[in-house]
């Protein structure tokens, strides 16, 4: 049976983990558990583990460090980490170093660790059997050679040594020119949703021995479960080629796709930096499409760097105003592509911004605790600019319902207060008035007033007036009706009412609200 070790200071975790499974069911044992990553380091220089389950922020040694010195002791060791969105940062990293996968705590789930669990018993099972079946080409000298500076390599990137001895990599194209290569699967979600998880291992596997067989000088390593990096000599810039023809080959072959980045170093000592700037390299497929060869030099990343200030310096407000005044969404996301697309920033610094704008349009709005993490997720999964802004703006879509305002009291009136939004809501192109609503809560008119001012910290009629404006500014933007026709759907009997009222609170016009709009909404088309 495998051994599992669980780690994690919430002793609620612990135990909620260890209660989910039938380890017994599944082949697997639970051996112990501990509250912090200092004592389940002690307990694994005494006994090997199978898979380890563990927290990433905890006192004196975290989950990135425990997983780290494990697996100097066990490479075989399958690592699972749970963490909170705070912690995305630490989980980016913690995959970089070949975890399996990670799951959110606030929504840890019995079918989710179960599935991860099993992905991680079916490559320990699938390691042993490569090992007991070995076939003759992999016990060749030359593969095992290669296989050897692979994992040379791999240490070299995980341990972040930037000073290698020589007698480590002896390897003379490595003092030459050589090029670095990231290359990330595209549509790596669609792939493993379709195909699974086992398959899209193997595919990797496949290729990698493909390049072994191929290219006389070289290492392939499989970095993450969609990623792979490359190097190899570059005489005469032929590692371009080479680039090229293996993606064409992957294409025709399989039907896939692959980006790549590309980097060109000297020296055993730029290894690390060789990894870095051509996985860079790569996620510029973010800003600019999947499928492409995208190249970085060191400058390129030094200027990248400098500007990561310039993102806290950002003013987000005139976005969040969009939102709150019922604004197109294209205008909003006009305003955020603005800054974005002049490639500033990291593809997770956009994402993490494109969250917590999210957040915050959602904090607008009295529905804000409908907001789920999986919604976040969909963000940080996105492979593109493009469709993480066609994820955005579905999300922020939703805020275009009529407008419900924060609730001061959420006390016994609470459901009073709310039946009576409710009904405004549903009715408010309607005839409406004060006494209507009045009547359907069963308070008098002027008593309704003051509490409903108590309530939402404004007047009936300027809610009403600002839920009419945002179903007019919809309807001017989402098509060509007369102002005339706008202002009746709205709930307006009097269109130059409507039109006076309109222009104090958006400083324009109807007509002029829908040419500048249907302006912006073309420049997103």
């Amino acid at each position: 049976m495998y051994r599992v070790l669980i780690v994690d200071d919430e002793p609620i975790i612990r135990k909620g983990i260890s209660a989910f499974i039938d380890w017994e069911k599944e082949g697997v044992t639970v051996e112990d558990q501990y509250a912090n990553g200092a004592e389940a380091l002690a307990a694994l220089k005494k006994r090997s583990y199978d898979i380890l389950i563990t927290d990433i922020k905890m006192p004196l040694t975290n989950g990135i460090e425990l997983m780290k010195q494990a697996l100097e002791l066990y490479p075989w060791l399958k690592v699972i980490l749970i963490s909170n969105y705070s912690e995305f940062e630490y989980v980016k990293e913690g995959l970089k170093l070949g975890a399996v996968d990670y799951l959110l705590k606030l929504t840890l789930k019995k079918e989710d660790l179960l599935a991860v669990l099993r992905r991680c018993i079916s490559m320990l099972e699938e390691e042993r059997k490569k090992d007991s079946e070995l076939n003759y080409y992999q016990q060749g000298a030359i593969y095992l050679e290669r296989k050897s500076v692979e994992q040379k390599i791999k240490r070299l990137i995980v341990q972040e040594d930037t000073s290698p001895s020589s007698t480590d990599l002896a390897l003379p194209w490595l003092e030459n020119s050589y090029a670095c290569v990231y290359l990330m699967l595209d549509k790596a979600e669609e792939w493993k949703e379709n195909h699974g998880y086992l398959y899209m291992q193997y595919i990797f596997e496949e290729w990698q021995k493909l390049f072994y067989e191929k290219t006389e000088e070289g290492a392939a390593l499989i970095v993450e479960e969609s990623c792979m990096f490359l190097i190899l000599p570059d005489h005469d810039r032929e590692a371009e080629r080479v680039i090229l023809g293996w993606k064409q080959a992957l294409k025709k072959q399989w039907g896939i796709s692959m980006s790549a980045g590309l980097v060109t170093e000297q020296g055993i000592g730029s290894i690390l930096n060789g990894f870095a700037n051509s996985r860079s390299a790569c996620e510029k497929r973010f800003f600019k499409g999947l499928g492409g060869v995208y190249y970085m030099n060191s400058s390129e990343t030094y200027e990248k760097k400098s500007l990561m200030d310039k993102k806290e310096q950002h003013n987000w407000t005139p976005f969040f105003e969009m939102i709150r005044n019922g604004d197109p969404i294209s205008s909003a996301i006009d305003y955020a592509l603005d800054y974005w697309n002049d490639e500033s920033l990291y593809p997770e610094d956009v994402q993490q911004e494109a969250s917590s704008l999210l957040t915050g349009a959602y904090s607008l709005h009295a529905e804000s605790e409908s907001l789920l993490p999986e919604q976040h997720n969909l963000l940080y999964r996105a492979e593109t600019l493009e469709q993480m802004v066609s994820i955005l703006i579905s999300q922020l879509e939703e805020i275009r319902n009529p407008f419900m305002p924060k609730l001061s009291d959420k006390g016994y009136d609470e459901e009073l207060i709310k039946k009576a939004l409710d009904y405004i809501t549903a009715r408010y192109t309607e005839n409406l008035t004060l006494q209507s609503v009045a009547d359907v809560v069963h308070l008098s008119k002027s008593y309704f007033s003051l509490y409903f001012k108590k309530h939402t910290n404004r007047n009936f009629v300027d809610h009403l007036i600002e839920l009419r404006i945002r179903e007019a500014k919809r309807l001017l933007t989402e098509n060509e009706s007369r102002i005339y026709d706008v202002a009746t759907a709205a709930g307006f009997k009097d269109v130059k009412y409507f039109s006076k009222v309109f222009k104090k609170i958006t400083g324009l016009t109807p007509l002029e609200y829908r040419e500048k709009h249907k302006a912006v909404r073309l420049s997103i088309d």
